[in-house]
């Protein structure tokens, strides 16, 4: 739980940091670490979804 815990309050003290306590700015911060958080993650999963089936790109 406090594992949990850790991982959810470290994104949200960096876009309040980023965006200097302003909360438009914290608000499309989160959104864009989301967005990168996404891409990220599509191209692992698929990358790994590559590896094994044995496709190559």
């Amino acid at each position: 739980m406090t594992v949990l815990f850790v991982l959810a309050v470290i994104p949200l003290t960096v876009a309040i940091v980023l965006a200097r306590g302003e909360p438009v700015r914290t608000i499309s911060c989160l959104g864009a670490m989301s967005v990168g958080c996404l891409i990220a993650c599509y191209s692992l999963f698929g990358a790994l979804r590559g590896r094994l089936t044995g496709e190559i790109r």
